[in-house]
């Protein structure tokens, strides 16, 4: 019995190592945001934490150089936040623009996909039909056969 063979396999191969390295891609743009979020999440945290500590401090007398400490600390983590921020809003774009990438290369191989099993259908009918058709001839010969021996025994 015949083997089917897709003349684009080779191109089918090609697209979907690129719809892989277009997931990868994403995901890793992904993991980026995820570690920027984290890092925004632990600034907060730790001002937080340091406003609690400060709060804490202010009861009776005031330690001015506490004060201060925590001023500067609270305006760097601010300037470190808006970095992130501006870091994750071109992130993003990036993000989107790779998901865009990715819908692109899904659809082109899901195009020769689609092209293949049509080929690979119609592959199959074929073969059925030439089976019948075998199966046919096979059962013509025996009925051929047959009537000749019952002619020549009669």
């Amino acid at each position: 019995m015949a083997k089917f063979a897709f003349k684009l396999e080779p191109v089918l191969r090609q697209r979907k190592m690129i719809e892989d390295q277009k997931q990868r891609e994403l995901a890793k743009l992904i993991r980026h945001r995820m570690i920027f979020h984290n890092q925004l999440r632990g600034i907060q945290s730790e001002l937080s934490d340091s406003k609690r500590q400060l709060s804490d401090g202010l009861v009776g007398e005031v330690d001015m150089t506490r004060v201060s400490q925590f001023a500067r600390f609270s305006g760097q983590s601010q300037v470190r936040a808006q970095t992130i921020v501006r870091e994750l809003a071109g992130l993003e774009s990036r993000i989107a623009e790779a998901q865009k990438q990715l819908v692109e290369a899904m659809r082109q191989r899901k195009a020769l996909d689609l092209l293949r099993e049509k080929q690979y259908e119609q592959f199959k009918r074929t073969q059925q039909r030439r089976e019948a058709a075998r199966l046919d001839d096979l059962a013509t010969q025996a009925y051929t056969r047959r009537t000749m021996m019952e002619v020549e025994t009669t």
